[in-house]
């Protein structure tokens, strides 16, 4: 992840968007969440049992996930920052996640 889609992750938590950012591995999620850390260390940050996420005073959020994480989620916005291994039973996942939102988005980075 990049300084630039950190910023529009935020942007977007800040108005109320709950967000989840798909990695492939756990060193990629360390490096997302280090990437939008920077940018908002004073938020109120939590890491419990392999997940991170950060709750915005708008009530907006950002988790951190890898794939198999993603069952039973729900958001408005799902980022999957590396597409190369997307396959049907995944993509179904991801519609999954943002079905309950009335405008859910999956974006692939």
């Amino acid at each position: 992840m990049n300084k630039y889609t950190a910023v529009g992750l935020l942007a977007a938590a800040a108005e109320g968007k709950r967000i989840i950012v798909v990695s492939p591995h756990g060193s990629a999620v360390r490096d997302a969440v280090d990437e939008v850390h920077q940018l908002a260390p004073d938020l109120q940050w939590r890491r419990t049992n392999g997940a991170t996420w950060v709750a915005l005073p708008a009530g907006g959020s950002i988790r951190f996930l890898t794939r198999p994480q993603l069952r039973g989620q729900s958001a408005d916005v799902v980022l999957v920052e590396d597409d190369r291994d997307l396959n049907v039973d995944v993509v179904r996942e991801l519609h999954a996640v943002v079905k309950a939102s009335p405008d859910g988005e999956i974006v692939r980075y």
